[in-house]
């Protein structure tokens, strides 16, 4: 690979895919990027940025010409190192489905320092790429499909794969009448089953086709902790097992353990890499590069792991003119603090803006020598408020710790205070009723419907698979409750939200039934597992017709959590709640109180704020005596040695007391009153 910028005296050059003229069986490339040099020998790229490790290299064809570097003096090693060395980050890292399908294909881990596992390969056998480590990651799932081998595409090329993912995917998007595209992001035939990976949102789409038909057979679909078979070495061509070795050689060398920072900067001079062929083929830096950070990424066992080894990277003089060029760095080190951009070529923000919801733990960027400093001097204050915790921009503090520190504290959500629950009951008609539908709503769903609801009754349930909860809880499935959910951030289009309406009692106790078994904490035992509210209303419909005005009821708002069972899985899960009811009287000839709306809004489980009422404090022992002596000597006109020796006989019963005083007055001396 060339060295990077524009040859001496030379101006920059244009946009990222402007040619040259071409000259004698030579093109010169001007495209504003890692650079690369043409030639015979390659180790090819595919179209996913996969290294093809039993590929050819290229023969013959016109070689293009890298371009050459400027007089821009690089910063000496160990200046550099001093330059974006600093302190850790706190986000784990998420790599990106391409990289773990390219760890999944070329690379396996090891154990030891990151210096000796570079260049020393693995040692302990082969190791399963990442995701097949995380079946059911934060924002994954993994879901189980049986029906393939029995249906009329299995005798199709692939096992009829390829046309049950399309039919899913299509299926899926049709059913759960969704904008977005459904989309599956792996797939594996084991045995009698298919199992798939896709985002939480998207799996609980393709959960709803459980039942479908597919090709002549009926599709069971569940979800499952097992995870895609592992790739391991063995697989591997000898040419993969020999790059992916060169690989971490190349990366061993640039690594720093006392700074902990990975230099790679000018790595179109590297002479590993210019020998291993990547800058004279039909790939592309940008590939190479994606490569290099998928070994990176498949270096170390946890996400932590990598964050406590590199927190300072420098990529200076690689003639980049856009970040979309390296955008596998954010994936692969998410937490990086320090970041060395210098001697590239950044002409205005459009090229960074990429990552304006990146790095959020970055504090040091260094883009000096970019052209961007001349052409845009004002860029320090927008790039500044993109990354939230940076403190050092070209070697100028913007920020100070305490700044980071206060803008950090006023992001953080306040809230509101907890004074109590406002529970203003009529007759105790909300207790009995709170007390009664908990219980039955666990066990006899069936009775409760036909005693509390009747045909205008509305119940709806809503789920908020995204609500706020401690990032140690792991979010359940919503599968069963999903496609009755009529959460209107979802669901938009007036027509789906009526039909997620269950009026009249037939339709309530149909929705019930298909809701999972679910078992609430006793009321009376574990009552601090609830906020109830509730306080009367009017003018709700009379079904008597004699009231024009309406009839009073009450509404009640009961915060809380249960236990469901998912009844594919039979796995017990802990949700938060929230119940409206709006109560009213009943018709003649039935219960007495009827339900006339009911809504139910289930949520990841978050336990409850503590109540925290102020109370105002008692007075010791003491200080009431105090004050019954002041109260007696107010009243009797006794000195306080006096009222305190009548309250003493009296055992301090201050009525006693004062009796005993009037009927001992004309007894006691004229000391014991005080003078005028």
């Amino acid at each position: 690979m060339a060295p990077s910028g524009p040859r001496k005296g030379s101006t920059p050059t244009g946009p990222r895919n402007a040619r040259g003229p071409a000259a004698s069986g030579t093109k010169t490339s001007t495209r504003d990027r890692i650079s690369k040099r043409r030639g015979n020998k390659t180790a090819r790229l595919d179209k996913d940025g996969d290294l093809d490790m039993d590929a050819a290299g290229a023969a013959g064809g016109p070689a293009r010409k890298s371009k050459q570097t400027n007089d821009f003096s690089p910063y000496p090693p160990a200046s550099r190192s001093a330059r974006v060395a600093g302190g850790a980050g706190s986000r784990a890292p998420k790599p990106t489905t391409k990289a773990q399908q390219i760890i999944q294909r070329v690379i396996t881990g090891g154990s030891g320092s990151l210096s000796s596992r570079i260049a020393n390969g693995v040692s302990g056998g082969p190791r399963a790429f990442k995701g097949a480590q995380q079946v059911n990651a934060p924002h994954t799932m993994a879901l189980r499909v049986e029906g393939l081998k029995s249906s009329k595409a299995a005798g199709n090329e692939g096992g009829g794969l390829k046309e049950l993912l399309i039919f899913l995917e299509r299926k899926a998007q049709a059913v759960g009448k969704t904008t977005r595209p459904v989309r599956i992001k792996k797939s594996q035939i084991n045995g009698d089953f298919v199992y798939i990976t896709a985002s939480k949102e998207d799996s609980e789409e393709i959960l709803k086709l459980n039942g479908f038909a597919f090709a002549g057979s009926v599709l069971t679909i569940t979800e499952t902790s097992e995870g895609l078979a592992p790739v391991g070495e063995t697989s591997m061509s000898s040419s993969a097992l020999e790059i992916k070795d060169q690989l971490r050689s190349v990366l061993s060398v640039r690594y720093d353990v006392g700074a902990k920072l990975l230099n790679l900067s000018s790595l179109g001079e590297d002479p590993g890499l210019n020998k291993m062929g990547f800058f004279s083929g039909q790939s592309t830096p940008e590939k190479m590069f994606r490569a290099l950070m998928a070994v990176c990424d498949g270096l170390f066992k946890t996400p932590q792991e990598k964050q406590d080894a590199v927190i300072s990277i420098g990529l200076s003089n690689n003639n980049i003119d856009d970040v979309l060029q390296i955008m596998a760095l954010t994936d692969t080190f998410p937490d990086l603090i320090n970041l060395d951009l210098s001697q590239n070529q950044f002409k205005d923000l459009k090229g960074i803006q990429k990552w304006r919801h990146r790095f959020r733990n970055l504090q040091t960027l260094l883009l000096n020598d970019n052209p961007i400093e001349m052409l845009n001097p004002n860029y320090k204050a927008e790039i500044t408020s993109w990354f939230p915790k940076l403190q050092n921009l070209s070697g100028i503090q913007v920020r100070t710790p305490e700044q980071v520190a206060a803008e950090e504290a006023a992001s953080r959500p306040t809230p509101i205070p907890q004074y109590g629950v406002d529970f203003r009951d009529i007759n105790r008609v909300g207790e009995g009723f709170i007390r009664e539908f908990m219980p039955m709503y666990d066990a006899d769903r069936q009775n409760l419907a036909a005693k509390y609801y009747d045909d205008q009754s509305t119940f709806s349930i809503s789920v908020n698979s995204q609500s706020p909860h401690p990032p140690d809880i792991q979010p359940p499935a919503w599968g069963a409750y999903i496609r009755f959910s009529r959460n209107h951030t979802k669901i938009t289009h007036t027509h789906p939200r009526l039909q997620r309406i269950f009026t009249g009692t037939n339709l309530i106790r149909n929705a019930w039934q298909q809701l999972p078994p679910t078992r609430h904490p006793d009321l009376a035992a574990e009552f601090n597992k609830y906020i109830i509210d509730c306080h009367p209303i009017r003018g709700l419909s009379d079904p008597t017709g004699q009231s024009p005005s309406g009839a009073d009821g009450m509404i009640m708002t009961i915060h809380g959590e249960f236990q469901d069972q998912e009844p594919s899985t039979m796995k017990m899960a802990k949700r938060s709640f929230s119940r409206s009811f709006i109560l009213g009287p009943g018709a003649p000839g039935r219960n007495p109180i009827r339900v006339v709306s009911d809504m139910l809004s289930v949520k990841v489980f978050c336990p409850l704020p503590t109540s925290v009422i102020e109370r105002t404090p008692q007075p010791s022992e003491e200080e009431q005596k105090q004050q019954m002596v002041i109260e007696v000597c107010k009243q009797t006109g006794m000195t306080p040695e006096y009222s305190r020796f009548c309250l003493e006989g009296a055992n301090w019963n201050f009525d006693r007391a004062i009796v005993s005083f009037s009927e001992k007055r004309a007894e006691l001396p004229p000391d014991a009153f005080r003078k005028a």
